[in-house]
């Protein structure tokens, strides 16, 4: 697609032009991993971020009625708006040791990929474009949002997207990892919690001393549910809480799931389902078991053939990065339930939410931010315009 390397000059030279800005990205990101932001804490994240903002000169900067950090940049001429996103919150509890290890090559700390990288990337997106000299026709939009992970259920975005005054042409979702991440489609998917909780001593039924016990004959019938290979379709057992000590039968047991599928009739068919076996469970065993699904996503997205999506991938080429189209939750669901062409892009290499500490990588992130901003040219150029 020469076209689009024709509109962006040579992005192969950006991350060498960034260079002076490196120590500037990673002393954002550590600040940024240090401030505790759980789901529904995010307002000294939202702080920083438009402080960043309004350092950067940006005309306008402020948190909006949801709580988002959101700044402007007008464009030239303003032909266009392009949304960049990036989530403020964490899974990280606030009672977590937030210090931060700087490495010589890479970055350690409680959810400084997942996203405390992103955030801090696109707070400094004006900064880059006025390192590399570069004055958009299109009005850059920036967001920090907030309430975006689990029971948030990207509120801020949806609150966000629901209320702007300004028409939103294309979006761009922002995460730390991986480099070579592109998502252009958003799988159908249904998340949950299925709670148990066993009755008073009189009114127990024989084998319900236990909400453990119960729940666990709830999690052998989700295992029963047959999940075909295509349409692709997995149920996914991520959490379990319940006890207090060894010796104690507990009284209240809970688990969080979720189910993936390309088919939206599937995720309808698995939900009845569950619904099923938990009042079969309830009834039968004399306790109060209930499910609560409060995440619902349809299945959608861009095509492959979309300019968008092949203009990310010839500026990744030039990058030197291999692309992996995949699909992993993100803000990008909310652009696409709302017919808006959008990406989610990774910034460098990494780990998150696994036994060892999460962590970046500092080599890549340049490349990583080179790559962001191609493909913001590259769409500022026109050549990412659909049919």
């Amino acid at each position: 697609m020469s076209e689009v390397l024709d509109a962006i000059d040579s992005v192969s030279d950006l991350p060498e032009r960034l260079a002076p800005l490196r120590e500037e990205i990673l002393a954002n990101l550590v600040m940024l991993a240090q401030i505790p932001a759980p789901t529904g804490r995010e307002q000294e994240r939202v702080e920083y971020v438009l402080n960043r903002f309004v350092e950067s000169g940006l005309p306008e900067a402020g948190a909006d009625e949801a709580g988002n950090a959101v700044g402007f940049l007008p464009g030239q001429t303003g032909a266009r708006t392009i949304m960049l996103v990036a989530h403020l919150d964490s899974i990280i509890s606030h009672r977590v040791d937030h210090n931060v290890t700087v490495e010589a090559n890479r970055i350690l700390g409680p959810g400084v990929s997942d996203n405390a990288l992103g955030a801090a990337v696109v707070s400094i997106i004006p900064a880059c474009l006025e390192q590399l000299g570069i004055q958009l026709n299109s009005n850059l939009s920036l967001i920090g949002s907030v309430s975006s992970l689990e029971r948030g259920n990207h509120g801020g975005m949806k609150f966000h997207l629901s209320h702007t005054q300004r028409p939103v042409d294309f979006g761009i979702c922002v995460e730390g990892v991986q480099l070579g991440r592109l998502n252009y489609f958003s799988i159908g998917t249904l998340r949950g919690d299925i709670s148990c909780d066993v009755k008073p001593i009189q009114s127990r039924s024989f084998g319900s001393e236990s909400a453990i016990v119960v729940l666990n004959h709830i999690v052998n019938q989700m295992l029963q549910i047959e999940t075909p290979q295509r349409p692709f379709t997995k149920i996914s057992i991520g959490k379990f809480h319940s006890g207090m000590s060894y010796d104690v039968e507990p009284d209240h047991a809970e688990l969080g799931f979720e189910v993936n599928s390309h088919s939206d009739r599937m995720i309808v068919q698995i939900q009845q389902r569950l619904e099923n076996i938990v009042a079969e469970m309830s009834a039968r065993h004399a306790v109060d078991a209930s499910i609560d699904c409060f995440f619902r996503r349809d299945a959608g997205g861009i095509p492959f053939s979309h300019p968008l999506v092949k203009s990310v991938i010839s500026v990744m080429s030039e990058l030197g990065i291999e692309p992996d189209q995949g699909h992993s939750p993100s803000e990008l669901s909310e652009f696409i339930g709302r017919g808006i062409p959008a990406v989610t892009l990774g910034i460098t290499q990494g780990e998150k939410n696994k036994k060892k500490p999460d962590h970046v990588l500092i080599d890549p992130m340049l490349r990583g931010v080179a790559q962001l901003i191609g493909v913001i040219l590259a769409i500022d150029a026109g050549v990412c315009d659909g049919p």
